[in-house]
């Protein structure tokens, strides 16, 4: 007599399916946490720091979990003026004009615009973000030359540089007559900061930190090779030395 019945078997069915999940999941952590590893392997290990009177001073900044590209607005080497994709008169809660600086990042639009603070982070948006693509954004903050003594200094050559800024150019979604790149949404973070439409998807394996790596790997400067975590990002950066410290503590120039 079979005493298999219609409940055992949804119950066996349902412990079945959990124990097929759990290996599944094991098995792609396992993968995942092998890609991570690729972020402790460095790259471009040529790379020199260029001489004071040929160098474009830009920074990499961080917070917990997300690195930013920090560049100069205008410089001396080269024609870039990001005043020309990203205009003063778009950030209208603050006069920006007079920054030195334009922070620019990449990510989860869901993530970036309904997440300010940690307050209000939802572990849903995160993880849709995460396992699905979705919509990016870029994110723009004017900032002053004082803010970036607290940023990690990178020196690179005017073509090095140029590959960097070609690297944001291609980012930067649909532009207007002028050549502005177009608000994404009306929201923003605080006085000095817009959203912007960009090109790309955000998930899992292409992350902001990732979009910063790859940024800076085109460029010639050293990082991890697959940069899903800001420490991946910011590790192999090259190391002012003790005398190039004092100087940037004392001087109004990076």
């Amino acid at each position: 007599m079979n005493d298999v019945t219609p409940t055992s078997q949804f119950a066996s069915i349902r412990n079945w399916t959990f124990r097929w999940l759990g290996r599944c999941l094991a098995a792609f952590a396992g993968v995942y946490a092998g890609f991570l590893l690729l972020g402790c392997v460095p790259v471009n290990h040529n790379y020199q720091i260029p001489a004071a009177d040929n160098c474009v001073v830009i920074f990499v900044r961080s917070n917990e979990i997300h690195a930013d590209l920090v560049l100069p607005v205008t410089n001396q080497h080269t024609s870039q003026n990001w005043h020309d994709r990203f205009p003063p008169e778009h950030f209208q809660h603050r006069n920006v004009a007079g920054d030195e600086y334009v922070a620019v990042g990449w990510g989860n639009r869901a993530f970036f615009v309904e997440t300010p603070t940690w307050e209000d982070f939802k572990l849903t948006t995160a993880l849709r973000g995460l396992f699905t693509p979705s919509e990016s954004v870029l994110h723009v903050e004017y900032v002053p030359l004082a803010e970036t003594r607290e940023y990690h200094e990178v020196r690179i050559t005017p073509s090095q540089y140029a590959i960097m800024c070609q690297h944001i150019e291609e980012t930067i979604g649909n532009r207007d007559e002028h050549g502005h790149a177009v608000p994404a949404t009306p929201k923003t973070f605080g006085d000095s900061d817009r959203f912007y439409n960009s090109t790309g998807t955000y998930h899992l394996f292409s992350t902001c930190n990732q979009w910063v790596g790859r940024g800076l790997k085109r460029a010639g400067v050293p990082t991890g090779l697959w940069t899903p975590l800001q420490q991946h990002v910011l590790f192999w950066l090259p190391k002012r030395s003790a005398a190039e410290t004092l100087h940037h503590s004392g001087s109004n120039l990076p």
